[in-house]
């Protein structure tokens, strides 16, 4: 409002309205005379009347119509007339306008409309056919033809979250701002916003339904009974629905939502149960590990009031059995009891994947069953020995292999080429074998990994399936869609709100590479990233942490660089950025010397810089290595000073001998079969995936493989065609004691090899201390008792709780020194299950400990605590979570672990454990 003297007050006769009513505005007027501008506004004038009024209290009349639902407005702009202002007393008349707006309200009550759902059985075996009867109808409970949105959800599952579905005449009819300008010969006068306006859209929730629902075999486990989308009724407003029922034991919730096309709605729910006479659901952990020892077994519920013997039985497959005896079928038979009862037998995990496991019960001609999966993790604590390298010699490598490894798992895997592509499928697969983070840097690196592949294959007529390249994609293309923002750019980690322009330039690339590689991409993501990147280019002094020029154009020209990739090429700010060249970090030289090398204009400066790179590079007779010194950001690290400059010289010269040394340099970074994180690989993996098209065919040679006195096995490689080998030896298999691995070519050519020696020993492992230090601590809930912690040495006895107890577990991550993006990871053994504190059903007296708030980002999942932090300084920081203890047995539990995400071999790990779980 432009102040209370310029105001006119509106009155209405009423407070709420219908549509087809009259309504009458009182308009208080100032002047004895005036010209009165009257309208109904909402989004635009809806009615509009100009007349001459005489007197103090005016009166409008107006018709309410279906067009003022919602949020129309009253608004009146009264002008003085009458005599001159010269006649006038002074300072009897302050303006010569006012100006008036008031919103009213229709009443909502036509507006809904009436469900009626009804299922045909209130009670239901699981498994069988359910029938609904919908009727629609209006206000006035008249039929109605109309569109139903039907949906059947497990009602557990909607607890988590207490969801109902939306009042969608609240949410369409919500209240809106109404902002009007007025401009005349007059003073302008600016009406505010009415009340605030009423956030659209609601919630939804869902989950993951475990629960278990002549003798039929119940397997089919569903959260999601039935959903349709659209339903019309009839003229008569009936409709019918018949669905087949999961074989879940459980209450189903019924969720119905209409419109008629008119901006009417309503809803309406109801329920009905899955149940039966005989009831047997599992005792199961949601998942296990090789080495547990699971007292599981099935609880049986007898509704039926009858006295009688209990036949039940089990069969086990995938890696588990029944023990003591190692069967796969277990049987027992006993007197049926009333109520609930449970019924235990023993498991041994042996083997990692997915195993099933099957009850059967009998009991007086009545029966039931369940199957349902039980994945097996594989440990996530091993060791590795990787050997790898090209050369034109004989290859010895002596291996130790102890007898106190554990024989069932690891083993020898050997991988031979004559071409480099081995060595890239090996360290491609490493990546992708390395646990999943929600985070934008691994996504992007993993589908710029994938794509590389997939156009290496693609040229050489490669087979990579084992790589499962384009399911890689579409993940990594997934999980960065989650991440972006409104503005086009993408944050690096869930719950951040800031679009990062590096990674952002990094992800723009990465898109580009994707493309080329054949796999869809959004185009709408790649079109709102190209924005974002646009306005980086043209002012990159909108993100608060860069204020000098050589950040500005250090994004400028990440911005550039990636709108190439993606089509659009540009050569404004060059020269701003190339004043900057001394200033910036050896990866931004490189990259711009890159960049200029497309524009014939600039071909001078590049030349000269190019020159200036070149003299930096420091030549060995077998090596070659960008004698820059890199810092400490994981952005210039030394493989990616190495990968960038390869990729330069590319560029310039492929066939270059120092090129060739640039490879063997890149190479020998690697530990073990690897360049340390996502990052260093993607760039890594970008720069010899480029060196690999420039090869020339590989010549015909043949390999033989000896360990010790045993002839393992051989191959001949035939130019492009042939130029792979492949052999893995289980550990079993392997020779105990001091051998040698001899790989032994004949004739002259390259042999590309990749050795890896993977092994487990036996009992719990130790912790480590590289860089980071990180322990364990378990408390009871709301205690401060501390019942075990553990440390670097895994603890002599082992960890005793009862079933059904609630625990807080603690873990403490130190640091010496400032560090950077530092992942955390605490396994779970199979006998807790977290508890999601986020769940409606959750109990509010029980609470963990405060983390430290430099944890930016924690999640639960079934097996694992993932938890992430920006940036540590020297200190002890917490993390605190509660766990619940489950089904009895003696579970394997693995240390916790703390790592930097650019440079993993920098991390600590606690040692690991063993959980019992027993009654008292």
């Amino acid at each position: 409002w432009g102040g209370d003297e310029e105001q006119l007050t509106i009155k209405l006769n009423k407070t709420t309205y219908k549509p087809g009513e009259t309504a009458t505005a009182l308009i208080q007027s100032p002047y004895p005379e005036g010209e009165l501008y009257f309208a109904v506004v909402r989004d635009k004038p809806l009615y509009e009347k100009v007349i001459k009024v005489k007197g103090g209290a005016p009166e409008i009349q107006f018709q309410v119509t279906t067009e003022m639902l919602p949020n129309a407005a009253v608004e009146a702009v009264l002008v003085r007339q009458g005599k001159p202002i010269s006649e006038l007393e002074p300072g009897s008349l302050e303006n010569l306008a006012k100006i008036g707006l008031t919103p009213f309200n229709i009443n909502l009550e036509d507006q809904y409309l009436q469900v009626q759902v009804n299922s045909q059985k209130a009670e239901l075996e699981p498994g069988s056919q359910q029938t609904l009867d919908l009727t629609l109808t209006d206000s006035k409970n008249q039929p109605l033809r109309g569109q139903l949105t039907v949906m059947v959800v497990n009602d557990s599952v909607l607890q988590l979250n207490n969801y109902r579905p939306p009042n969608l005449v609240e949410t369409v009819y919500a209240e809106q701002p109404i902002s009007t300008r007025f401009s005349d010969n007059r003073p302008a006068v600016i009406l505010s916003q009415m009340a605030s306006s009423l956030a659209k859209g609601w919630g939804f929730g869902g989950g993951l339904s475990t629960a278990t629902a002549n003798t039929r075999i119940r397997k089919d486990f569903q959260a999601l009974a039935f959903y349709q989308g659209s339903i019309i009724t009839n003229n008569q407003g009936k409709a019918t629905v018949n669905f087949k029922l999961p074989d879940d034991l459980t209450t189903w919730r019924v969720m119905v939502v209409a419109t008629d096309g008119n901006h009417k709605f309503g809803s309406s729910e109801t329920t009905f149960m899955t149940t039966q006479a005989l009831i047997s659901n599992p005792i199961l952990p949601q998942f296990a590990r090789p080495g547990d020892r699971i007292l599981a077994g099935l609880s049986i519920t007898n509704l039926t009031g009858e006295k009688g013997k209990l036949n039940i039985t089990g069969t086990v497959n995938g890696g588990i059995q029944f023990s003591p005896g190692n069967a796969n079928q277990q049987t027992l038979k006993t007197n049926a009891e009333a109520g609930t009862n449970a019924y235990r037998f023993p498991i041994l995990v042996k083997q990692a994947g997915e195993a099933q496991v099957k009850f059967t019960t009998e009991f007086n001609g009545k029966s039931d069953g369940f199957e349902v999966p039980l994945p097996v993790k594989t440990f996530d604590v091993n060791e590795q020995v990787i050997e790898s390298g090209r050369t034109t010699n004989s290859v010895t490598i002596p291996l130790n292999i102890s007898k106190k490894v554990v024989p069932d798992f690891g083993g020898l895997d050997i991988n031979l080429a004559s071409t480099l592509i081995p060595q890239l499928t090996a360290s491609a697969q490493q990546v992708f074998n390395q646990e999943k983070w929600p985070f934008l840097e691994p996504a992007v690196s993993e589908l710029i990994i994938a794509a590389n592949m997939q156009i290496l294959g693609k040229k050489y007529g490669q087979n990579f399936s084992n790589l499962q390249l384009p399911e890689r994609a579409k993940t990594a293309l997934a999980n960065i869609e989650e991440l972006q923002q409104e503005d086009g750019g993408i944050v690096a980690y869930p719950g951040s709100r800031v679009s990062s322009p590096f990674l952002s330039a990094y992800t723009g690339e990465a898109l580009a590479q994707a493309q080329n590689a054949g796999f869809s991409v959004n185009s709408e993501l790649i079109n709102s990233l190209k924005t974002y990147l646009t306005q980086g280019v043209n002012d990159p002094l909108k993100y608060d942490f860069c204020s000098d020029e050589v950040c500005k154009n250090q994004i400028r020209l990440n911005a550039l660089i990636a709108l190439d990739k993606l089509g659009e090429k540009r050569s404004d700010f060059l020269d701003d950025i190339l004043q900057n060249f001394d200033k910036f970090d050896q990866v931004t030289q490189i990259k711009l010397v890159r960049y200029l090398s497309q524009f014939p204009q600039w071909k001078q400066e590049y030349n000269t810089l190019f020159e200036q790179v070149q003299k930096q590079i420091y030549v060995t007779g077998r090596t070659a290595t960008l004698n820059l010194p890199p810092e400490y950001d994981w952005l210039n690290s030394a493989t990616t000073i190495q990968s960038q400059g390869l990729g330069l010289l590319l560029t310039k010269n492929p066939q270059s001998t120092t090129v060739d040394k640039l490879v063997e340099s890149l190479l020998n970074l690697r530990r073990d079969g690897t360049w340390g994180g996502s990052y260093d690989n993607a760039q890594a993996l970008t720069a010899l995936t480029a060196y690999s098209q420039t090869e020339a065919t590989p010549p015909n040679f043949n390999v033989a493989i000896n360990l010790g006195d045993q002839t393992l096995g051989e191959t001949q490689f035939k130019g492009y065609k042939d130029s792979n080998f492949s052999l893995n030896i289980p550990m079993s298999e392997l020779p105990k004691g001091e051998n040698n691995l001899i790989l032994e070519q004949s004739n002259q050519g390259k042999l590309n090899y990749w050795v890896a020696y993977r092994y487990r020993l036996e009992g719990n492992q130790p912790g480590r201390l590289n860089g980071l230090r990180i322990t364990r601590t378990i408390r009871p809930a709301n205690e401060d008792k501390v019942l075990k912690t553990i440390d670097l040495n895994s603890p002599k006895d082992l960890l005793k709780v009862t079933p059904g107890q609630v625990f807080d577990i603690g873990l403490d991550i130190i640091t010496d020194r400032p560090v950077n993006q530092v992942m955390i990871t605490d396994p779970l053994p199979a006998g807790f299950e977290a508890i999601d504190a986020s769940f409606k059903t959750s109990n509010l007296a029980l609470e963990a400990q405060k983390s430290s708030w430099q944890i930016n980002y924690q999640t639960v999942h079934n097996d694992r605590i993932i938890a992430y932090s920006d940036r540590l300084e020297p200190g002890i920081y917490q993390l605190h979570y509660l766990v619940r203890s489950v089904t009895p047995g003696e579970y394997l539990w693995p240390g916790a672990e703390a790592k930097l995400q650019h440079t993993p071999e920098q991390f600590g790990r606690s040692a690991s454990t063993t959980l019992l779980v027993s009654k008292p």
